[in-house]
């Protein structure tokens, strides 16, 4: 009735149960203590990505970009 079994039906499901009934995000806690410390290491990352050059600076960002979606397969902006 409702397609394919996937962790990301699994994922969206247990989003909107959530959203529905008005529980927090379980993981809001993590969440910002993780991205206080990503914070942390932005400058860092910024200027070695500045040291490369063009290709390896392409390639650095996609290896980053998929690294961050493997890293967070449940938030909906990556899935979307």
């Amino acid at each position: 009735a409702y397609g394919t079994l996937t962790v990301r039906s699994l994922l969206d499901t247990r989003e909107h149960c959530l959203n529905e009934f008005n529980f927090p995000d379980p993981y809001s806690k993590v969440k910002q203590r993780e991205n206080g410390i990503a914070l942390k290491c932005f400058q860092s990352v910024i200027e070695s990505l500045d040291s490369l050059g063009w290709e390896e600076r392409q390639f650095a960002l996609v290896k980053g970009l998929l690294a961050g979606n493997v890293f967070d397969w449940g938030a909906k902006a990556v899935s979307e």
